[in-house]
């Protein structure tokens, strides 16, 4: 089946580029980045380590596990806990 995508012009160019170093197609690689997307597992839509954008928030884990409720004043007392300074 054939589809359409629109991508930016510097993510293309980087897929190329990638494609070559590679010695695969860019629809090959395309097809893989698609199966790794449907086939990981679902965590409740939650980020998970594979995705690019995720590396900040799992580092934001260690500031939560010294927060006792998800309020947003015990979260700020986390992340000043987990900086080494007191809460305001």
């Amino acid at each position: 089946m054939k589809a359409t995508i629109d991508l930016d012009d510097d993510l293309y160019r980087r897929l190329k580029v990638e494609a070559a170093r590679r010695g695969r197609t860019v629809r090959d690689l395309v097809a893989e980045g698609i199966r790794v997307v449907i086939d990981s597992p679902d965590i409740g839509g939650a980020p998970s380590d594979q995705h690019p954008g995720a590396a900040w928030f799992g580092a934001l884990n260690a500031y939560a596990t010294n927060a006792d409720d998800h309020g947003l004043e015990a979260m700020r007392a986390s992340i000043a806990l987990g900086r080494g300074t007191s809460s305001r």
